[in-house]
């Protein structure tokens, strides 16, 4: 197994957010034609994999909203019919 060095480098102040590392898993397959896309939109894998979950979360978030919403509407309207 490869040793790599490692650098300790003085990061200069940002207002950037702190970012988490999450390791998960993805098939192969998948994950090469995140690979070609990037390459083909000319950035870099790590900004489409951040872009992917963002969208992944929103799509998520949406959904689950609309269960939540819809959830109420339900419950006001029964309690509207037994009054």
């Amino acid at each position: 197994m490869e040793e790599k060095a490692v650098y300790e480098v003085d990061m200069p102040e940002t207002n950037a957010p702190k970012m988490v590392k999450i390791t998960f898993a993805v098939p192969e397959e998948l994950h090469q034609q995140i690979l070609d896309l990037a390459s083909a939109e000319g950035w870099k894998p790590a900004e489409l994999h951040r872009v992917v979950w963002v969208l992944g979360f929103n799509a998520y978030a949406e959904g689950s909203n609309k269960r939540l919403v819809n959830r109420n509407l339900r419950s006001k309207s029964a309690k509207q019919v037994s009054e």
